[in-house]
């Protein structure tokens, strides 16, 4: 919460930072408390360094053997980077004090993540009815909390609303958390106004807010709000990644590059900011610069990143477009070896990189594995559809879209744009426009991004549809 990320930012925690690097830079023992230590490690972790993420905790644990919070915080690096329930839980079991709220927190955890949802549930109600009134004020906050931070705002919602401090701002900044995860993007954004009217120079409550309303598609509001945040803090990195993202939005290409230029600067062990500057150096066709850039995300990315995916599958559009097949199929079987990657949506990518090189049978062939494999999923299909159409082929792209879009349920949001366009392309206005029409009522953040290659830049997404019709 807004309290530790101060803290980080806080001179006790720079001049304990700045003792242990210079212990490590020399080889000298250090001593420091474990809690110490521990944010230390959450500093790194911050940055996306996780090797001395790991190794100041392990420091930590190794000095005070059985102490609660390097064990805690080395069982949830375990969960998050590894996936390794077990490995997780021995670091748990070493913690000696067993009655600590940070054990029991982490057991719940180490249940989550291994999917047993109602025997977390059970365990945490277990302890709940066991504290006194003073400490379940804390114990309903931090659950909340723990189910936020795993994306399930409704068991965070559950418990929150056993608190009575409703009006604490803890409270209040879990709440707009949670209205944020649930899509309440409005209410959400009340809710940190008001804590920014209470404290306007809290830069996490303006990099909440900032991110709300790039989920809202407000990225000229979420640029406003990141710009705040770095003036109280010009290393935030979080602002400054949440600006460069807005400005990539916004097609601001050359100045996001900058941003995500001062990520890199301020994080250099996280290769986030490597894959995105690569990724918009792509989108302005400057592909042996993406290269370089996708190299580098790729040599920073240790064998446990969420990032492997993306940067592998960006590894083989670039390689593609710069002509080489073979090595750009070669990262599509690098990602379709990972466990997390969806194997149809790889068979696509395969099947769009062939296409893309006029060899039609052996797209035709993948296309038609991940339809059968994935039984003949409408999102597998419209992927198919958009890489047709991605190609060149813009008739048979216009046949896929229509039966596509003829025959989902009307829940369905994806599409619609892109059959905007082939219909534009095809001279068919009147269906043009009706998709459009379509687009921007179920999904404004696809007409945004696919009907600007048919609208003028500068002309507002609202006003795409007048402007096609009087044209």
């Amino acid at each position: 919460m807004e309290y530790y990320d101060d803290y980080l930012s806080s001179k006790e925690f720079k001049d304990n930072l700045l003792k242990y690097e210079t212990a490590r830079k020399q080889g000298d023992f250090i001593y420091m408390e474990p809690d110490d230590l521990t944010d230390i490690a959450e500093y790194y972790h911050s940055k996306g360094n996780w090797k001395e993420a790991q190794t100041a905790a392990e420091y930590a644990a190794c000095l005070f053997p059985g102490s609660t919070s390097p064990l805690a915080f080395l069982s949830r690096l375990a969960l998050y980077r590894e996936h390794d329930i077990a490995k997780a839980q021995q670091y748990a079991d070493q913690i000696e004090d067993k009655s600590e709220m940070e054990y029991i927190y982490v057991q719940a955890e180490i249940m989550i993540v291994d999917n047993r949802m109602e025997e977390a549930n059970r365990y945490l109600e277990g302890h709940y009815a066991q504290l006194e009134d003073e400490d379940k004020r804390d114990f309903v906050i931090d659950i909340a909390d723990l189910y936020a931070d795993y994306d399930m705002p409704a068991q965070a919602s559950k418990w929150l609303e056993r608190s009575e401090e409703k009006e604490d701002d803890d409270y209040q900044e879990l709440l707009g958390r949670i209205q944020m995860e649930q899509g309440n993007f409005e209410a959400c954004e009340k809710i940190f106004n008001d804590l920014i009217d209470k404290n306007p120079y809290s830069s996490p409550y303006w990099n909440q807010l900032a991110t709300s309303q790039f989920q809202r598609n407000d990225i000229k509001d979420s640029i406003a709000s990141s710009e705040f945040s770095i003036a109280i803090n010009p290393h935030d990195e979080e602002a400054i990644l949440n600006k460069a993202n807005g400005l990539y939005r916004l097609g601001n290409y050359e100045e996001a590059l900058e941003y995500y230029k001062r990520y890199i600067r301020l994080c250099p062990k996280d290769e986030t900011g490597e894959l995105y500057y690569a990724t918009t150096l792509l989108n302005m066709n400057r592909l042996q610069e993406a290269l370089i850039h996708l190299k580098e995300a790729e040599k920073i990315a240790d064998s446990n990143s969420p990032n492997l995916i993306e940067i592998d599958q960006e590894m083989a559009f670039t390689l593609s477009r710069l002509g080489h097949l073979e090595e750009a199929l070669d990262y599509v079987s690098k990602a379709e070896a990972l466990t997390e990657s969806d194997k149809d949506e790889m068979m696509v990518l395969r099947g769009h990189l062939y296409l893309e090189h006029d060899q039609q049978e052996k797209a035709q062939e993948c296309f038609q594995k991940a339809i059968h494999h994935s039984n003949s999923s409408p999102h597998i299909f419209l992927r198919i559809a958009v890489s047709v159409y991605d190609n060149g082929y813009i008739e048979l792209a216009y046949r896929m879209f229509t039966a596509l879009l003829g025959a989902v349920d009307e829940k369905w949001s994806e599409g619609y744009s892109y059959l905007a366009v082939c219909c534009h392309a095809l001279g068919k206005k009147e269906e043009c426009l009706k998709a459009v029409k379509k687009a921007l009522e179920v999904n404004p953040q696809e007409a945004e991004n696919v009907l600007s290659d048919i609208v003028p830049k500068g002309v507002d997404v609202a006003d795409y549809y007048l402007y096609l019709k009087n044209e």
